[in-house]
């Protein structure tokens, strides 16, 4: 694995040298897949990072603690629900959809791209991708204690989709700001490098009696996981600190803050009382149709 390990690391390096520009911005949420393309594209770019969260969420709490061990500028933007309320109704249209999930995903983009905007910025990279190539969401668990084909057949899946699924819509949210939006996971040569190795690599099970190189430990009917296992030694290689390497997969609506801030945003206006009497589960989804 070491070996791949030094291909995967050398085809991202030139993957993210591509991207960047003499200054460019990253979206950084201080899990392990921005970070790592954070501290690669300091390497070719004056760049400055924006991580964006509520008071007291987890994604700040690391952001913060990053701050003094992260070779790059790091703007942190502590956003209020008054804020949130303020972009939300621009956040939908760009959107075009009142669905929660992807309403509350683009809360912390809007933050970071406005920002960047402002710093005169044309260019941002994400970390978008890495989670489809090395086994970070939380239902390849089930997967992979099925067996690898069923795995590897999902992952692929999830690869070929991640443009309309996710990548469309931050594209969309950055080009509303005039800012081009790369995704350096999503590079042809790295992409399909990566989708070559073994399921193992990416959702890694503990054998009884194996080392916990990593702390990240996720359980499933008795088995012992590790989530983008291979990432995290690329992580390790490219010199992320360690308790980024260990730190568990955290959507961005939930490490932000962002879904709980829509949440207060559609009671405090009512809608949980307007869903029931309606007979709607998605009170929401409600408030948010209220805004396209």
């Amino acid at each position: 694995m070491k070996k791949d390990v030094s291909c995967l690391l050398a085809l991202l390096e030139k993957a993210v040298e591509k991207a960047c520009e003499k200054k460019v911005g990253a979206v950084f949420s201080s899990g392990i897949d921005s970070t790592v393309i954070s501290v690669l594209a300091s390497k070719y770019s004056d760049e400055t990072a924006y991580s964006v969260g509520t008071k007291d969420s987890e994604d700040l709490k690391y952001v913060r603690k990053a701050m003094q061990d992260l070779p790059f500028n790091i703007t942190v933007l502590e956003v209020s629900d008054e804020d949130v309320e303020e972009i939300l109704p621009s956040l939908v249209k760009v959107v075009g959809n009142p669905d929660s999930l992807k309403v509350s995903v683009g809360v912390p983009l809007y933050f970071a791209a406005m920002e960047a905007e402002k710093d005169g910025l044309g260019v941002m990279l994400s970390g978008q991708g890495g989670d489809e190539l090395f086994g970070g969401y939380n239902r390849y668990l089930k997967l992979a204690a099925a067996g690898a084909e069923s795995l590897r057949t999902a992952m692929q899946k999830d690869v070929d989709s991640a443009y309309i699924d996710n990548l469309d819509r931050d594209i969309a949210i950055c080009g509303h700001f005039g800012i081009d939006l790369r995704f350096p996971y999503m590079d042809e040569a790295f992409g399909k490098y990566a989708s070559g190795l073994p399921t193992d690599f990416k959702v890694h099970e503990l054998k009884e009696g194996e080392e916990e190189i990593f702390s990240c430990v996720d359980e499933y009917e008795g088995k012992r996981f590790i989530r983008k296992y291979l990432l995290r030694h690329l992580a390790a290689e490219a010199g992320v600190p360690k308790y980024i390497l260990n730190r568990k997969k955290k959507a961005a609506q939930y490490g932000s803050g962002s879904e709980k801030a829509v949440m207060r945003l559609a009671r405090k206006n009512g809608f949980k009382d307007k869903a029931t009497q309606a007979g709607r589960a998605d009170f929401v989804r409600m408030y948010l149709e209220t805004l396209l």
